[in-house]
């Protein structure tokens, strides 16, 4: 069905008469050039301003004659221009409307294969995920290359099996090096893990939620003994007792180490302050 050759629908133009024009345009140029001096704007004032509106009138008349005339012309001179681009477009037009007719088989067509490809991919990758399955989608790991004709043999087999294989073995090596970590954030760090598969990340991350914890750790005894010094410097004197603060008997629930209530009773027993267990 080939019956559309480039060289047998080349353009070709038999016959080619752009012409000349030969016209006084030039002579009227140069007169022109000559006589504006006449109509220069310092020659009109109040004093002869229906001149300057006679002048105005005459000049503007004379460069519409010149520019219609020129219209005139170029409107023949592009006539045959003019049919001959408007066949070209509606030839290219039928051409175009053809070819993207075809388009859409062919990307129907192509779509088919891609899909076909796409459900081999899938299956290989189901045989051999393994334990991975709840853990790794094809789509997680999906190289859009391997769509193409190419990735696969004239059997229909794809040729980069041993890719995905790869790809996968990797993941179940770097999951593996995780548990190794014995993490207190493996969990965390196994779903940073299978967003990025970076296990490089995923270590650096690690280290930095542990430094972080002891961190915090380090906070919270530097805070423990800033309040136990608070504490003791409070048990070890006396509270003044204003001399009209009247005295409230509330009932209050302690919570504390075996060390912190002996520390609270010392300094009860120091303000000389009344006290009771309640019973639960």
């Amino acid at each position: 069905m080939n019956e559309v050759q480039n060289n047998e629908f080349e353009l070709i133009i038999t016959e080619k008469n752009l012409g000349s024009l030969t016209t006084n345009a030039k002579a009227i140029r140069d007169k022109i050039k000559e006589i504006l001096p006449k109509y220069s704007a310092e020659n009109y004032s109040e004093n002869n301003i229906e001149n300057a509106k006679s002048d105005k009138a005459m000049l503007n008349n004379t460069a519409k004659k010149l520019n219609d005339k020129r219209i005139e012309l170029e409107k023949e001179f592009l006539k045959p221009f003019d049919e001959f681009k408007a066949t070209v477009k509606e030839t290219t037009d039928m051409i175009k409307e053809a070819s993207s007719k075809i388009d859409l088989i062919v990307k129907e067509v192509d779509l088919k294969a891609k899909q076909e490809r796409r459900n081999y991919i899938e299956n290989l990758f189901n045989s051999i995920v393994g334990e991975l399955k709840e853990l790794v989608t094809l789509d997680m790991i999906f190289d859009e290359k391997w769509l193409n004709k190419g990735s696969f043999n004239d059997k229909g087999e794809f040729k980069l099996s041993s890719e995905l294989e790869n790809k996968l073995n990797k993941i179940r090596n770097d999951l593996e090096t995780i548990k190794t970590l014995k993490s207190s954030y493996e969990v965390s760090l196994t779903n940073q893990y299978l967003r990025t598969f970076d296990l490089g990340s995923v270590i650096q991350e690690n280290n930095r939620l542990i430094e972080l914890a002891e961190k915090t750790k380090q906070i919270e005894v530097v805070k423990e003994e800033i309040v136990k010094e608070k504490v003791e410097e409070m048990v070890s004197k006396p509270v003044d007792v204003e001399e009209f603060d009247p005295i409230k008997t509330e009932k209050i629930a302690i919570t504390g180490t075996l060390s912190q209530r002996r520390k609270l009773k010392e300094f009860l027993d120091l303000n000389k302050m009344k006290y009771e267990r309640i019973e639960d």
